[in-house]
């Protein structure tokens, strides 16, 4: 895949003829492909690849696109049989609610076609989006369950794989005017291993280390996290962005570890690419293992150093193809090991391989033995030197000696001014304490002469509050008394009263 350019205006396409019938009623050729569609979700379903909610959304938007009633919305351009370069260009595809505008071809592989494409739906609410690739399942596979689950298992599967080397995969769809599948996927901008290949030719050791090395941690990642196996490793899915990110394309017939019973085989005989496919790779494998991915990375890395494939079109178990030049013996035992016919003979992974590589960059036991011939021609030069050597050890001893004993004069001076210092210091933190000692006396002066005020004041208040209760004692008793004596003078004007009235009633006839 190339770098993506500018996206042309695409005009809009005429509506298609709408499935219902003239007078609005909805025909029998269009209930049963509605059935037929409702089928096939309900088998995704079944075999755990739909959640519940995500069969109810799929469900409404098929029942949606067939039911709609003539003229009620535009439908997309009918899909015609065939798969030309750019047939397809400026097609709108998808459910009602997400549609995509098909803006260019940008490869082919596994089991469709990829499409640089426009979300609509985003740049309708947004007004701008950025592009997407999008992984159509070609239409004369479109009646073919097994690819459609195989289709939707990639998307399913690939969703979770959350890894920087791997790329991005977003959702899957069915477009309900076609019955396409398709996935939506990051869009990527550089170019993939293979064309850079084409124009660079063969590759230093160390390149190819660095190239492949992300390709490892991300197929490292999906076996350890998901059991996921590639199964088709190809220079062609590894992809180099302008930004010199590697990422790893196309899980599309990546194999997950399953039991038995799964709904859907795995035994896929076209698994891989001709060249890169492992021998096993044909077989009806339940449990299939890392050591499909190392074996092509091991072909891989041969076409990197040597510019060509190591096996012709039929590999024969006598052809050895020749060591590559930047590989030395042990290396070559690695790499043959990586490609190698019996599987339990690769390494356990990828990331094994190229650590294997690595690891026998050391020198082969020729160069040791040359290196062992040039050490012992120096030892000879070095028995030459030894007098001289010795000679220039006893200057270099009496030298170190006369170094020393200046450094031990210039440790003891320092120590003498370290200690002259340590007794200022002492002296000033002495000072210090003391006047922080007066400090805290003089404090504690001034807080027991604010205590002796704070009592003396509290005792005239007492004194004063205790003379004005007597005060206010006093005053009551005087009132008490005043009060008596009125009493008792009331009391006597009454007497007087009472005995003149006697008096006056006595005297009266």
């Amino acid at each position: 895949m190339r770098s993506a350019r500018a996206i042309p205006k695409i005009n809009s396409a005429p509506p298609a003829a709408s499935p219902c019938s003239l007078d609005g009623s909805v025909s029998p050729q269009m209930m049963q492909k509605a059935r037929d569609k409702l089928r096939e979700l309900r088998a995704l379903q079944d075999d755990g690849l739909l959640s519940e909610q995500e069969f109810e959304r799929r469900k409404n938007a098929i029942l949606d696109a067939e039911y709609a009633p003539p003229g009620a919305t535009p439908a997309p351009l009918p899909v015609r049989q065939g798969t030309e370069l750019g047939f397809m260009t400026g097609q709108e595809i998808g459910p009602q609610n997400r549609r995509y505008r098909l803006e260019r071809l940008i490869g082919t592989g596994g089991m469709g076609q990829v499409w640089q494409a426009t979300d609509l739906a985003t740049h309708a609410e947004l007004g701008s989006s950025e592009m997407v690739a999008l992984k159509i399942l070609p239409p004369q596979l479109t009646q073919s369950a097994t690819h459609a689950k195989l289709l939707i298992e990639e998307a399913t599967q690939a969703r979770k794989l959350a890894h920087e080397n791997i790329v991005r995969v977003y959702e899957w769809a069915q477009d309900p005017a076609t019955a396409s599948y398709f996935i939506i996927m990051e869009c990527l901008d550089g170019e993939d291993l293979e064309h850079y290949l084409g124009r660079q030719g063969v590759l230093p050791l160390s390149t190819v280390q660095e190239l492949l090395q992300p390709v490892a941690e991300a197929l490292s990642y999906a076996w350890e996290k998901h059991k996921l196996v590639h199964r088709d490793i190809k220079p062609g899915n590894v992809f180099l962005t302008a930004k010199g990110d590697v990422k790893l394309l196309d899980y599309g017939i990546a194999s997950r570890v399953r039991n038995a019973d799964s709904s859907l085989a795995l035994d896929m005989p076209n698994a891989g690419t001709h060249g890169y496919r492992a021998p096993e790779a044909g077989a009806n494998q339940r449990q299939p293992s890392p050591r499909l991915d190392v074996y092509a990375v091991a072909v891989m890395i041969y076409q990197m150093l040597e510019g060509r494939m190591p096996f012709d079109d039929a590999r024969s178990a006598s052809h050895l193809p020749s060591a590559p030049q930047a590989l030395n013996a042990q290396q070559w035992q690695v790499l043959q090991n990586g490609f190698s016919l019996t599987a339990e003979l690769r390494p356990q992974s990828v990331q094994a391989l190229l650590e294997g590589l690595e690891r026998a960059a050391g020198p082969s036991p020729e160069e040791l033995a040359e290196q062992a011939r040039q050490q012992q021609a120096r030892a000879a030069q070095q028995q030459k030197e030894a007098a001289l050597a010795a000679e220039q050890a006893r200057e270099a001893a009496l030298k170190e000696a006369r170094v020393r004993q200046e450094e031990l004069d210039q440790r003891r001076k320092a120590e003498i001014q370290a200690a002259a210092l340590e007794k200022q210091r002492q002296d000033k933190l002495r000072r210090e304490q003391e006047a922080q000692r007066h400090f805290e006396a003089e404090e504690a002066r001034k807080l027991r002469k604010e205590a002796l005020r704070g009592q003396l004041r509290a005792r005239r208040e007492a004194d004063a509050a205790t003379a004005l209760q007597e005060h206010q004692e006093l005053q009551r008793k005087a009132i008490v008394a005043k009060a008596e004596a009125a009493y008792r003078a009331e009391q006597e004007r009454a007497r007087r009263e009472e005995a003149s009235r006697a008096a006056a009633q006595q005297q009266q006839p």
